[in-house]
């Protein structure tokens, strides 16, 4: 019944319970039900014409994260320190587990071609704002995104085996950031890892300007800026995490898993 939300996206936002029927191959009454359920539950609203369309919950579930998620509650403070230096965008992205999200994106160049709002997916090994994250994962979650998406990591040129994977992983970490032009060939990314803890990974900042304003010089100060922000950001996080659980209070983390 769950996997019915799936089917809503920017591309067809409504669906009929008769379409339902149609595409899932479901029993009329079960497909009337499930409608019928999620409705009752505010993940579905009606729409014209006998459609649905997501439902408030949604709305409200946003809400929630945006105001219990330690990440937002931290970075946005630094995000606005760099806003003039960057005079571009800046995109905060996190890890769950199977994919990358961003969760908040601060633009301030008008003629930015990014499109990455609060929401977007990443690629999970293409694209600056991943590639950072996924380099500094545990070995168990590395082997196991190998043994699960081994040909999408061969085809985003991370490797064909487990050797080479590690190898060009190492070389990320010694770095400690990532430019790249992969998902937008006219503009260029500096990422810097972010972690709740020493060694774990959950997010990442990253700088961004058009490759037309960007001059050789550009590169290496965006790398200085990204790392001392993805730095200040876990400092903060982790300091968070301290005085939330000395108070009692959930961190509200997410910790992610592999999804399959």
């Amino acid at each position: 019944m769950l996997g019915v939300l799936d089917l809503f996206t920017l591309e067809e936002p409504v669906w009929t319970a008769d379409r339902l029927v149609e595409h899932l191959g479901l029993a009329r009454a079960t497909a009337y039900r499930y409608v019928k359920v999620l409705y009752e539950a505010g993940f579905l609203a009606p729409a014209a014409g006998g459609g649905y369309v997501l439902g408030p919950r949604f709305v409200e579930f946003d809400r929630q994260i945006r105001l219990a998620d330690p990440l937002l509650q931290v970075a946005p403070s630094i995000i606005a320190e760099l806003r003039d230096k960057v005079a571009g965008a800046q995109v905060l992205s996190s890890f769950y587990g199977d994919r990358v999200l961003s969760m908040l994106s601060d633009v301030t160049d008008p003629k930015m071609p990014l499109q990455m709002e609060r929401g977007r997916p990443f690629p999970l090994f293409f694209g600056a704002p991943s590639r950072i994250i996924v380099a500094y994962l545990p070995t168990y979650q590395l082997r196991n995104l190998l043994l699960n998406h081994g040909k999408e990591i061969a085809d985003a040129g991370l490797g064909d085996n487990w050797q080479e994977f590690r190898t060009r992983l190492k070389a990320i970490r010694r770095a400690g950031h990532y430019v790249s032009s992969q998902l937008n060939k006219d503009v260029v990314g500096v990422a810097a890892p972010i972690f709740r803890a020493p060694n774990a990974v959950t997010a990442s900042i990253c700088l961004v300007r058009r490759k037309s304003v960007v001059k050789p010089e550009d590169v290496p100060m965006m790398v200085e800026w990204a790392m001392d922000a993805g730095a200040r950001i876990s400092e903060r996080l982790q300091a968070f995490q301290r005085g939330a659980s000395s108070g009692g209070a959930s961190t509200s983390f997410p910790t992610p898993r592999l999804g399959r």
